[in-house]
């Protein structure tokens, strides 16, 4: 069994963390560990999500001197230019004890219009969400991918395959075409 350390206290993205290694065909212990506190609120842009989702991952590794991954599971919003609306993805970031990164991202869905003006002003998604679903937290549950689609698709759903994209090169099978 290894152990994977998460940067995230968040319980959908514990549990699509553990899914996505599960079906990668690990036994895993994910461990989870308080975020660093200097994450962005709401990550707008590729960038921006990337290396939050990287600064998760190797806070979480470090945190856990036992683990053999870290991971770091961002979602942010993408700009796209001539829409309104943003695209929400999910983007995971597994690092290794020996620096190695690799990444994965999830489908990405358009939010709203009607919360894009917030987001844009620094207010985080899931308050704005919370506050128009009238259901706390809403972010720790299913998220907006849940209220949206009527809980067909959740963040459990986003996060796993996030995890899984990026755990792609480090499946045996593939390690000859990522490694040098």
């Amino acid at each position: 069994m290894i152990t994977v350390a998460i940067g995230s206290r968040n319980p959908n993205k514990v549990r699509g963390t553990e899914l996505a290694f599960r079906l990668a065909g690990f036994r895993v212990n994910v461990v989870s560990v308080e975020p660093p506190g200097d994450l962005s609120p709401e990550p707008i842009g590729f960038n921006e999500t990337i290396n939050g989702a990287i600064k998760r991952a190797r806070y979480a590794i470090n945190a856990v001197p036992n683990a053999e991954f870290g991971v770091g599971i961002e979602a942010g919003i993408i700009r796209v230019e001539g829409f309104e609306e943003g695209l929400d993805v999910t983007i995971a970031a597994i690092i290794d004890r020996d620096g190695r990164v690799t990444l994965g991202m999830s489908p990405g869905f358009m939010v709203p219009r009607k919360f894009m003006g917030e987001v844009l002003k620094g207010v985080e998604l899931n308050e704005i969400v919370s506050k128009y679903y009238g259901e706390p937290n809403i972010g720790r549950k299913y998220g907006l991918i849940g209220a949206l689609t009527r809980r067909f698709i959740d963040r459990v759903v986003l996060n796993t395959e996030a995890v899984y994209m990026a755990l792609i090169p480090r499946m045996p099978w593939n390690a000859g075409l990522f490694r040098d």
